[in-house]
């Protein structure tokens, strides 16, 4: 009876068994330290980046973490990621990568640029899309010049005809390039609504040059 007492009252104290009148032994809590969530590196995000594509949902998946972590990731990378959003459909948030590069001080690429455009345009955000490329004005417009033509034709397919008159008049003024196909485009949908004064114009401009 004594080495069952001195047995029993060396365990951690706790409730009483009744049966025995001892204490009855407590669960351990056990704590691993070991387990350390390790988080990628801004180097690693960048890489991933960079190689989702039009996958825009692990873009997406991608930055929120990105976000959450608070990581500066190369701007290239971003700007993969403004791509791959704008040809998703999410033009607001590519827009809104493309404005933090800005902030950045980083100016994105013509490709990054026209694609955006792309974006926009192609979401009924055809407004937002020229005014993305005047504020560009001064700068490669040989090179934009893929990135105005998609945006006069957007215009003019969504019935802001004069927007995208307007628009083709400033391209021709700025020497800008002005591809065969977005004369006819915006000509032919003038014809369609019937603007034929209009499109005697676009057709007397590609004809002048």
């Amino acid at each position: 009876m004594y080495l069952h007492f001195r047995r029993c009252s060396q365990l951690p104290r706790s409730h009483t068994n009744a049966s025995t009148g001892c204490h009855r032994r407590q669960p351990v809590l056990r704590v691993n330290f070991g387990l350390n969530v390790a988080h990628r590196t801004a180097e690693e995000y960048s890489r991933l980046l960079m190689s989702t594509g039009d996958d825009w949902t692990t873009t997406l998946e991608l930055i929120a973490e990105i976000n959450v972590l608070h990581l500066e990731v190369e701007p290239l990378a971003i700007e993969s990621a403004v791509t791959s959003l704008a040809r998703g459909g999410q033009w607001q948030r590519a827009e809104n990568l493309y404005r933090q590069l800005q902030s950045r001080g980083h100016s994105p690429t013509i490709d990054t640029t026209t694609a955006l455009v792309a974006g926009l345009a192609s979401s009924q955000q055809s407004q937002r899309a020229v005014s993305l490329l005047g504020e560009l004005s001064s700068g490669d417009l040989p090179g934009l010049s893929p990135a105005y033509n998609l945006v006069v034709r957007a215009l003019a397919r969504q019935g802001q005809l004069d927007d995208a008159y307007n628009s083709l008049t400033r391209m021709v003024k700025m020497e800008a390039p002005v591809e065969g196909s977005t004369f006819t485009c915006v000509a032919a949908c003038c014809m369609t609504a019937g603007r034929t004064d209009l499109a005697d114009e676009v057709l007397e401009m590609r004809d002048y040059l």
